[in-house]
């Protein structure tokens, strides 16, 4: 097995030079697809003052510099719909179906797109944090209906590189035939290796497990979140329970 997909990290901070990004860009194309519909776009940004808006809307401190690539990968179903017969009854590409295989397609081209620059020594960091305002995301990037924006990607090469995060142990995440039992005593194990991490790391130490992380995030402000399925249902999907 390639050992590169064992190291990964989240880098945030890149060296100010130019990367192969149509490389990166023919990676996202080439993944896997639900039903070879190929549901997701990808937009590269280059102007600054949309990066800038971006960067208010994830909170990440990251996105302001000038280096690294930054996409941004769309699911769409808006491209298949504009390929039916004018009057057809296009509930197959606006169902919740539609929308999770779109949403599918677009987190593994992320991930792909991912994978691909870290084999060539570059790194990157998954932005989920696009949601924090998905409406204003639609409107700064002009995405027609059926289309919907679910993660950004920033990836570039490396200033430094960080300590590995512990991940979560096998016994906890990994079942046979069935889903695994819980293991308190480790999670309790992993919680201390977490907390091993953040404070011996060299920046930004602190006193954390992994069980505090989880609920700080369960009172975490959602901002616009919560509003995400209204913003589905304008962009032409439907929702599970409208089709009960």
């Amino acid at each position: 097995m390639d050992s590169a997909s064992l190291q990964h990290r989240t880098i945030r901070r890149f060296k100010p030079v130019k990367i192969d990004y149509r490389a990166l860009e023919d990676a996202a194309r080439a993944t896997s697809t639900s039903e070879f519909l190929q549901s997701f776009t990808l937009i590269r940004i280059t102007k600054p003052e949309l990066r800038a808006a971006i960067s208010k809307i994830s909170g990440s401190l990251a996105l302001r510099q000038d280096n690294g690539e930054l996409f941004i990968f769309v699911v769409d179903t808006g491209r298949d719909i504009r390929l039916t017969e004018p009057g057809s009854n296009v509930h197959t590409f606006t169902n919740w179906n539609a929308f999770l295989a779109g949403a599918f397609d677009a987190t593994l081209a992320v991930q792909n797109v991912l994978a691909t620059a870290e084999r060539s020594g570059m790194g990157g960091v998954v932005l989920g944090s696009i949601l924090n305002d998905p409406q204003q995301m639609i409107d700064l990037l002009h995405l027609p209906k059926y289309t919907f924006p679910l993660l950004g990607l920033m990836v570039g090469v490396p200033e430094t590189v960080p300590d590995q995060k512990p991940r979560l142990p096998r016994q906890l995440v990994v079942g046979e035939d069935s889903y695994p039992t819980f293991q308190a005593d480790a999670m309790a194990d992993y919680d201390q290796a977490i907390s091993d991490y953040y404070t011996s790391r060299g920046s930004n130490a602190r006193p954390e497990t992994f069980t505090s992380l989880v609920r700080r995030h369960l009172g975490a402000d959602q901002k616009h979140r919560d509003e995400i399925g209204a913003i589905l249902k304008a962009q032409g999907f439907e929702m599970p329970q409208e089709l009960k």
